[in-house]
């Protein structure tokens, strides 16, 4: 017959910190994730439909919102996960890179940096031009496009951090 055994108190007890820092990162990805979301499938496709004055007005205030808005989150979220990763989880040493996990936590962090940087020297800009974009079209092909790109990198992203937490 198994017996199931009673974990002790040390076993049982909830490292509150790393609870926090856990919650705080996937709460702020969610965010930054669901913004991404949101706006290639919902918002940028009724955006489309107005009238260009009303797209270029919406589409720079959106903009404006999330330049003061996402350097912060994606900030926060980056730092995080490397708080997570290292000072509170797996990566204790150089070594520990090279296992299932930290190469996992690697592509992760290297995707977190790309979109960090996509939105900052890509996306950003892109909402800024359109206040002044004369082919409104083509501004929004090219969100539509680097939307996209954001979502793939997502997906990387999302697929490491369930990976690192079920598998490895």
């Amino acid at each position: 017959m198994l017996r199931r055994q009673t974990p002790t108190t040390a076993e049982s007890a909830v490292n509150w910190i790393q609870f926090v820092v856990q919650w705080v990162h996937v709460l702020l990805g969610i965010t930054w994730f669901g913004y991404t979301i949101a706006m290639y499938y919902l918002v940028g496709p009724a955006i489309a439909e107005m009238p260009a004055d009303g797209q270029r007005m919406l589409n720079a205030r959106l903009g404006d919102i999330g330049e003061r808005v996402f350097p912060i989150v994606g900030g926060l979220v980056l730092l995080l996960g490397i708080v997570r990763g290292t000072l509170l989880g797996h990566i204790q040493s150089l070594d520990a890179l090279t296992s299932a996990y930290g190469i996992t936590w690697v592509v992760a962090l290297v995707a977190t940096i790309a979109l960090f940087v996509t939105g900052a020297r890509l996306i950003g800009p892109a909402f800024a031009q359109m206040r002044t974009a004369t082919d409104i079209g083509a501004a929004n092909a090219r969100l539509r496009y680097l939307g996209r790109i954001d979502l793939a990198l997502f997906g990387v992203v999302f697929t490491c951090m369930v990976l690192m937490r079920f598998g490895l």
